[in-house]
């Protein structure tokens, strides 16, 4: 499956569970703060994805997959993030912009960065794995 095809579906997801038009989302918008997602709606959309695809989609894989890429390093420190590990997510959440990733940004916060792009690529890894 292509990633347009999955912004697609995506959009189509989150204008049936949150009303919002499907035409005026974009790839750059975060989750939570442009387009207002709160967290219940956050958990339809990540349902009707699992549903759609028949994979499982958790927001923690991003932080699982960081971590093990650290080979050790820690990742947090009282839920703020550590260099080491702001780096390894800025590498790996390449769709949103590097200066959003600074010293003292915690694990909660994280969350405020995820974009639509965000959300298709972690769609796009789950269905890679699957095949893979």
């Amino acid at each position: 499956m292509n990633f347009d095809n999955i912004f697609e579906k995506v959009k189509l997801v989150i204008e049936e569970s949150c009303g919002i038009e499907s035409e005026s989302i974009q790839l750059n918008n975060t989750l939570f703060a442009d387009l207002e997602i709160d967290s219940i709606d956050m958990v339809d959309i990540l349902f009707e994805l699992e549903s759609e695809y028949g994979i499982e989609l958790k927001i923690s894989d991003l932080e699982k997959r960081s971590k093990e890429e650290l080979d050790g390093k820690p990742y947090e420190i009282e839920g703020v993030l550590t260099k080491a590990g702001l780096e390894t997510l800025k590498a790996n959440m390449t769709e949103v912009d590097p200066v959003l990733f600074v010293e003292g940004l915690t694990v909660h916060q994280l969350m405020n960065l995820f974009t639509v792009h965000s959300l298709c690529k972690l769609v796009e890894h789950q269905l890679e794995t699957k095949v893979g």
